[in-house]
């Protein structure tokens, strides 16, 4: 054993060697079966991919050993160089990284596990160009002598595995590193700037250290530093050093820290690189501030800075409690604020002298005044600052700073001296109302129907303080008509009160306002909703604070989104009755259409009706008939104005949801067909009449015709023969007619005896329906006058007679009669229905030889003279005898009614009047005689 001879020099050790040898002899030796493999490859790798390589480790030895099992990496640039080592596990089990990994190892991108009894695998996850080169494991196996100490008996080494690794860019960082930030003047400090980047030794890096902007040294990629002005002195003295511990990590060392080296340190790092065409770029990257304060050796002060909240809301207090701890002198306080970073000018806040007097700082004069800003010595080592009604301003780092003083302290004057200082700082963070401050809108019915109601929410998240009251507003934008801007509906002040605007959502809307407890909440309620209601709303928020002279200002503004309301006319349940119908009717008939309304939307709501006909193609338009207003009122279309229907034409309601269309007095041209139109009218919550719905009824096809032509003449056909000069009876009976209104036009036609053509047709006479002679579908021959031949009858309504007097040789022929039948129509006009012509009948005339007859008859003088004048002369003379007797008898007569003698009654003879040439008594109307 290698501390044997050593143990036998010293005389104390004599004995306890010869004891030992009696249990080592004779001496064992103990065989190598330490076996490391692990398979040589030759890997490409690109950063960022992940290494995984195993080891076998085996050993046969039977005493008690223990294995310690590592893996190095051997750099490609110098394999003659020191390899590095990776990570290793002891022989007591432990993992032991090497310097650059650990952080890497602690990070988990580096790891070694042992997945059998013989089996480590090394992986790493990330692989970094620094990876690269040759990766072996090495394995050592150890045992333990009787005093406890551990030798390695053998050590082996696997096949070594070649890894390249592909850098992806040139980009590099850096970081300054060191043990502490805080020191004692006299010791040192020790800054390291690790350069993170790939392939480093091939780059050129410039290091520069800064302190407080001012230069310390500059090390060039060649290593030789420089050192800045106001370090010459000491590096000259041996206090500074600068230097390259490796390609990537730049040391600053200063030995012997004065009070004065406090401050914050910087490490700068540039690259140069040269581009294809020749030039340089340079690329500068800083690290982060480093602050190292360096306190005086005689400080014997300690300064803790608590606070309650490191974080208030704007408007809360800010409470900060400095605890010092100082074993000599009296203390002095001083309170300051600057920027967060604390790279600001620092303010003094307050102060508190040696004697325990504040004394507010010149800035804070104003808020001290007001109560604002308040010191106190709390205990003998306690000093509290309160700002009350924080503003985002006070944000900041707080420092209180104490200082140790001592009168005299070997000072010629006896004066107090400061002998020691310490300060702590805060961040105390101050969230304006602004920052947290959020105003959103919402509702859950964005769409009401007329006379619902719909609440509008206000959400004001804000952190509730009671100095920063909140005041809210309703905004309305009305969607008809609502140019210009918005209208206030209400605002809920900061202090509770209500005001509201003038008729913004018109007089018939029913609001009202409700807030939670913590006035997060404002809900707008708005009941019997109408079109003025509907449109686009916002809630508007402010948050207020109280002035040091108990006035309010306004510090934030919020406006929620825009939430627009519709409010919407209710469904129509309007059904009108739809079933077709095809009705007929002759003229002059009454016709009635009805239109019926099944169901509507309300008990409340009113009709307009319309009614429209729909004559000949479907592609014209419909012709309104009639519209009745809901109030009413009645209002014909042009249509019933242009066929003059405005007087035959009513409407009514028959029920209260039944409405009837009568035409009266019809004509042909009425046929068509007919419909009506219903207009749903409702009222909305403003009062206004509003049009729902409109729902038309099935269609009724009216046919309106003529009557039908049932016109009868007699058809009968006759042969007669009269003598010369008598008189020629011709007759023309209309059994049937079309109608009992019906008038006819009768007209007599010839064909004479002696005519070539018996074709020719001669007029002989006609009466037009109006009973005016000529006056029908033919003009007669022979003129009217007196002395006309011509003598029309009717003897009843359906029989007419035309007698021809003095009848002539010429007036034989073929005689029959011609009969139109006419109606009036509804509009007072006369048309022809039906014409149809009688049976013919044959005249025949025979001339007559003259005789007494004949010739008395023939004339009229001598007619006149023997068989009318003595009538009258024989009746005269027959009245004057009889005058004559009664005159003569009158006396006796009286005397016999006075004896009671009955009277002597004279009846007077019937005469009778039979003329030889007259016909028997009839209906004669001469031609010439009507007018």
């Amino acid at each position: 054993l290698p501390n044997t001879q050593a143990c036998l020099e010293q005389q104390a050790c004599h004995q306890i060697w010869g004891e030992f040898k009696m249990f080592v002899s004779p001496l064992a030796v103990i065989p190598d079966t330490l076996t490391v493999t692990s398979s040589a490859q030759s890997l490409s790798k690109v950063e960022g991919e992940a290494l995984q390589l195993s080891c076998e480790v085996t050993h046969q030895t039977t005493q008690h050993t223990h294995l310690a099992v590592g893996w190095y990496l051997r750099p490609p640039e110098d394999p003659s160089t020191q390899p590095r080592d990776l990570v290793t596990l002891s022989r007591e089990f432990v993992l032991r990284p090497g310097g650059p990994y650990r952080q890497r190892l602690a990070s988990g991108d580096l790891r070694l596990d042992k997945t059998s009894s013989s089996t480590y695998r090394f992986t790493i996850y990330r692989l970094q160009p620094g990876d690269q080169g040759q990766l072996y494991c090495e394995a050592s196996e150890w045992i333990q002598d009787p005093d406890r100490s551990w030798y390695a008996m053998t050590r082996k080494q696997s096949d070594k595995t070649t890894v390249k690794v592909q850098p992806t860019d040139r980009d590099f960082s850096i970081q300054v590193t060191t043990d502490r930030r805080a020191y004692t003047a006299g010791e040192p400090l020790e800054l390291r700037c690790s350069i993170d980047a790939q392939n480093v030794a091939e780059r050129y890096f410039s290091v520069s250290w800064v302190f407080s902007s001012s230069p310390v040294a500059v090390v060039g990629p060649s290593a030789v530093p420089v050192i800045g002005a106001n370090y010459v002195e000491r590096e000259a003295a041996g206090l500074l050093a600068v230097r390259k511990e490796s390609t990537s990590v730049h040391l600053l060392r200063l030995q012997r820290l004065q009070p004065d080296d406090t401050g914050k340190y910087i490490c700068r790092v540039t690259e140069r690189e040269k581009t294809p065409t020749g030039e340089f770029i340079d690329r500068s990257k800083r690290s982060r501030n480093v602050q190292i304060t360096v306190s005086p050796l005689s400080s014997n002060v300690s300064v803790s800075l608590s606070t309650d909240s490191s974080e208030v809301m704007e408007g809360e207090r800010v409470l900060l409690i400095c605890s010092v701890s100082s074993t000599l002198g009296a203390l002095s306080i001083l309170w300051q604020w600057t920027n967060r970073d604390g790279t600001g000018v620092a303010v003094d806040i307050a102060s508190v002298d040696r004697d325990g007097t504040a004394h507010p700082g010149p800035a804070y004069l104003e808020r001290h005044s007001y109560g604002h800003v308040h010191m106190e010595r709390v205990r003998s080592d306690a000093f509290t600052l309160a700002l009350r009604d924080a503003f985002p301003a006070d944000e900041g780092q707080y420092r209180c700073s104490a200082t140790s003083w001592l009168q005299g302290g070997g000072a010629p004057d006896g004066s107090w001296q400061p002998i020691g200082e310490g300060s702590a700082t805060r961040v105390i963070t101050v969230k304006s109302v602004e920052s947290s401050f959020f105003v959103s809108a919402s509702s859950r019915t964005p769409s009401v129907t007329f006379g619902d109601s719909f609440d509008l929410q206000c959400l004001v998240k804000a952190r509730p303080s009671p100095s920063v009251p909140a005041s809210v507003t309703w905004r309305f934008q009305p969607a008809e008509g609502g140019g210009g801007e918005p209208r206030d509906v209400v605002t809920v002040t900061h202090e509770g009160t209500l005001r509201w605007g003038e008729s913004a959502l018109g007089a018939g809307a029913r609001t009202s306002v409700e807030r939670t407890a913590n006035t997060t909440n404002f809900r707008l309620s708005v009941g019997g909703a109408g079109r003025r209601q509907a449109g686009t709303y916002q809630c508007s928020a402010a948050l207020h604070r109280r002035n040091y002279d108990g006035t309010w200002r306004t510090v934030a503004n919020r406006t929620s989104n825009l939430l627009g309301i519709s409010v919407v006319q209710p469904v129509s349940k309007l059904r009108v009755h739809k079933s077709n119908q095809s009705l007929q009717f002759l003229e002059n008939s009454r016709v009635r259409v009805n239109c019926s309304v099944t169901s509507q939307t309300s008990s409340e709501a009113q009709h307009a009706v319309l009614w429209y006909a729909r004559k000949g193609e479907a592609a014209e338009p419909d012709e309104l008939l009639l519209k009745i207003e809901r109030g009413g009122a009645f209002e014909y279309g042009a249509y019933a104005e242009e066929e003059r229907l405005r007087s035959r034409v009513q409407s009514e309601r028959l029920l209260p949801r039944v409405y009837g269309l009568t035409l009266h007095r019809t004509e042909a041209s009425d046929s068509g067909t007919y419909y009506c139109l219903v207009e749903e009218w409702l009222m909305d919550p403003d009062g206004v009449w509003y049009r729902l719905a409109r729902d038309s009824s099935g269609f009724t096809h009216v046919v309106v015709r003529q009557p039908a032509a049932r016109l009868q003449v007699e058809e009968t056909e006759s042969n007669i023969t009269v003598p010369e000069s008598s008189s020629i009876r011709l007759g023309c009976g209309i059994p049937a007619q079309s109608s009992k209104d019906s008038r006819f036009s009768v007209s007599w036609y010839v064909s004479r005896a002696g005519a070539e053509d018996e074709a020719e047709q001669e007029c002989v006479f006609s009466i037009g329906h109006d009973a005016v002679f000529g006056n029908g579908d033919c003009s007669p021959a022979e003129e009217a006058g007196p002395e006309s031949r011509l003598q029309f009858e009717r003897t009843t309504s359906d029989v007419y007679g035309l007698t021809i007097q003095r009848a002539r040789l010429g007036d034989a022929g073929r005689y029959y009669c011609r009969v139109e039948e006419w109606l009036l129509n509804p509009r007072s006009d006369w048309y022809r229905l039906a014409t149809n012509n009688s049976g013919v009948t044959i005249v025949n005339i025979v001339e007559q030889v003259s005789t007494l007859h004949s010739v008395v008859c023939a004339n009229h003088s001598l007619f006149y003279f023997v068989f009318f004048y003595p009538f009258p002369i024989f009746g005269i003379l027959l009245i004057v005898i009889l005058l004559v007797r009664y005159k003569g008898r009158s006396s006796s007569k009286n005397q016999e009614g006075k004896n009671g003698a009955p009277l002597l009654w004279i009846k007077e003879p019937h005469l009778s009047y039979s003329p030889t040439c007259l016909d028997p008594p009839a209906l004669s109307l001469h031609p010439g005689s009507v007018e």
